[in-house]
């Protein structure tokens, strides 16, 4: 998987797009945290998803970690509170994302 995390970022946004739009950010993140995903609901503005991944992992690691937190957004839809977060939904957005992105 040598792809440059920006790219994989957009490539997914194109090929496995989430109910709603998603923010990824790189950043410094407690040490027993690789990466989350969570819905952000502003008040009177449309919902988001924003991924953290954490600086502190390689760029192999970050990309893997990425890939895991878009089939949480990719996953959860409007019902986010009723998917567990490694459940049925989550493991076919992940094989969604294998098919779409890393299949050549």
């Amino acid at each position: 998987m040598a792809r440059d995390f920006r790219k994989m970022a957009r490539e997914l946004r194109v090929l496995t797009p989430p109910v709603w739009p998603v923010r990824v950010r790189r950043m410094k993140l407690p040490a027993d945290t690789e990466g989350d995903c969570a819905l952000v609901t502003p008040k009177g503005k449309p919902p988001y998803y924003i991924i953290r991944v954490s600086t502190a992992l390689s760029e192999a690691a970050q990309l893997h970690v990425l890939l895991h937190e878009w089939a949480h957004a990719l996953s959860w839809g409007s019902d986010s509170h009723r998917i567990r977060n490694h459940g049925p939904e989550w493991g076919i957005a992940m094989s969604r994302i294998w098919q779409a992105v890393l299949e050549d």
